[in-house]
């Protein structure tokens, strides 16, 4: 992966917008999902939702789609 380039949170729930370069030079944006959780008093993280995440998971997506189709505001979105 390459450099965080923004982070949007609901909840537990976050999607991370990745600014990437591949090996030819050209720069591509990625997405990754995952949740927090804290086990035994320490805070992890998953790809695994469960349903009552779902709509949560499809509100960051929408937030993090809109930011690569051209809200490019550089400050981090929390909910």
């Amino acid at each position: 992966m390459g450099q965080v380039e923004k982070k949007i949170n609901i909840g537990l729930i976050r999607a991370t917008v990745w600014k990437n370069t591949s090996r030819d030079g050209n720069e591509f944006r990625s997405v990754s999902l995952n949740k927090s959780y804290q086990k035994d008093g320490e805070w992890k993280n998953t790809n695994s939702l469960g349903e009552a995440d779902i709509d949560k998971a499809i509100q960051v997506l929408e937030q993090a789609r809109d930011y690569l189709n051209g809200s490019n505001s550089s400050e981090e979105i929390v909910a």
